[in-house]
């Protein structure tokens, strides 16, 4: 027996007062950051084509404050290692 697959959008809140619905029941969670679309994400658009959907979607701040060694230093970024 297979369980349809429900798609829940709103605030924390909102989706807080419907939980009681789905109690005891296992759950699948996809949180979208707040200013990321869903058009940005949908499957038929290529990875380039979603990350540079994604990064334009970036406030100018958040571009300018990224790292400029991010490629060369990506380890350390994504687990802590320390620079070499």
């Amino acid at each position: 027996m297979s369980t349809p697959m429900l798609e829940l959008e709103g605030t924390v809140e909102e989706i807080q007062k419907r939980l009681s619905d789905f109690e005891g029941q296992r759950l699948h969670v996809t949180v979208l950051p707040l200013g990321i679309s869903e058009e940005v994400l949908p499957q038929e658009k290529s990875l380039t084509e979603r990350l540079l959907a994604m990064s334009e979607a970036m406030s100018l701040e958040d571009r300018t404050n990224m790292p400029t060694d991010l490629a060369e230093q990506h380890d350390h970024y994504i687990y802590g290692w320390s620079k070499p």
